[in-house]
């Protein structure tokens, strides 16, 4: 994700003509105050909630720990842990100066879980996802969340987002921007096999971030796994930005939307939202398991948005020409859907804006598709371009 913060501090240190005459800078050691940091009520039964309550002065930051993240200086959160809880406030000040503080609940009648006995292996079988969660799984921007994992009869077991390589039990403490979906990937001489854990945040990006930024609220994928040949909705909501994009294959979309996609592999689909302070980026992966069946229905002519058609399939490339500007297209076939390229004349270069991508969907019963078509490899779509097979 793109942050300005060297642009913007080499704009104040080096503005010309800049007269620090008369300018006093104030620093200072001491610890910000913490007047108070309490629960109300410290003793709860399980299922209950308490209150924390707290009010610091002198401070920029202040944060707690347990999921809940940056705080103002002054509030309350209600909090209902499932079993005895310390909970840690910090305050900092500007001169990086912190003080902590802690609040405890008591859980009363809190049942200790039965651990789950580990399935003993079978030589050269898969690895063994016992489980693999977050905690919490929603937060506000700015909040922490543990992923913890156990993983039976693997090699090698490895966490995406930039975990990497962990350990075959252990946790981990995350605080995503934006809403995001982890991969753990466990793997043997047998084979490996992954599971996904989604973490859905909300809220603004921290105060910290530079300001003037757009915010991505949220950006999801429901499901966020698929079968070969399946789709999935990707959904997005987006402030303060002038134009949001989402790659690859989307293209130009509005700030809140949803749209259909059908990755014929696992894809790692990015938006990004710009204005005129800059730009920021949210990456999420689409899971795709299996692989798709060919449809073999392409082959025909077809009246289509730009003049008649024919195309000619052999295996999973098919290729034509059709009528405006005496357009060719060539492509690959992934389950229903045709990703290739166009080009028409008179030059047929996309630097003269004569040839680009094109993504078509056939129909189910072969008879039909829809789609668009983007100038060159990048920008928006055009999602205009249908036809009807006529023999």
């Amino acid at each position: 994700m793109k942050r300005l913060i060297p642009l913007l501090l080499l704009a104040v240190i080096f503005t010309a003509g800049c007269d620090l005459a008369g300018i006093s800078i104030t620093t200072t050691t001491q610890a910000p105050l913490i007047n108070s940091f309490v629960a109300d009520p410290p003793t709860i039964s399980t299922g209950q909630s308490s209150k924390l309550s707290w009010s610091v002065t002198g401070a920029t930051k202040v944060s707690i720990d347990q999921g809940i993240g940056n705080v103002s200086l002054t509030g309350n959160r209600a909090v209902m842990p499932n079993v005895t809880t310390v909970y840690t406030l910090t305050a900092t000040n500007a001169a990086g100066v912190s003080a902590p503080a802690t609040a405890q609940v008591i859980v009363s009648g809190a049942i200790t879980p039965t651990p789950t006995p580990t399935p003993t292996p079978t030589p050269g079988s898969l690895p063994v996802i016992n489980y693999f969660t977050a905690n919490p799984t929603t937060l506000y921007a700015g909040g922490s969340t543990t992923l913890s994992w156990n993983v039976s009869n693997a090699t090698s077991v490895n966490i995406d987002r930039g975990v990497g390589v962990v350990g075959s039990v252990g946790t981990i403490s995350l605080s995503p921007l934006a809403t995001t979906t982890y991969t753990l990937m466990a793997a043997n001489a047998a084979g490996s096999k992954m599971t996904t854990t989604q973490v859905i945040v909300s809220g603004v990006p921290s105060p910290y971030s530079p300001t003037g930024l757009p915010v991505v609220n949220y950006f999801t994928a429901n499901p966020p796994t698929i079968s070969a040949g399946s789709s999935t909705t990707l959904s997005w909501n987006v402030s303060n930005a002038a134009s949001v994009t989402i790659d690859p294959g989307v293209g130009s979309v509005s700030s809140v939307g949803t749209t259909l996609v059908s990755p014929a592999t696992s894809t790692n689909y990015t938006l990004t939202a710009s204005n005129a302070t800059g730009w920021y980026s949210v990456a999420m992966t689409v899971l795709v398991t299996g692989a798709p069946p060919v449809v073999t229905g392409w082959t025909g002519t077809w009246e289509t948005t730009y003049g008649t058609m024919v195309l000619s399939q052999t295996g999973n490339q098919v290729t034509g020409n059709y009528e405006h500007d005496s357009g060719h297209i060539t492509g690959t076939v992934s389950g229903n859907v045709l990703t290739g390229t166009w080009s028409e004349a008179p030059t047929y270069s996309p630097a003269n804006n004569d040839a680009g991508d094109v993504q078509l969907t056939i129909s189910p019963d072969g008879n039909s598709f829809t789609g668009g078509w983007r100038h060159g490899s990048s920008g928006g779509w055009t999602m205009n371009w249908t036809g009807t097979k006529i023999f």
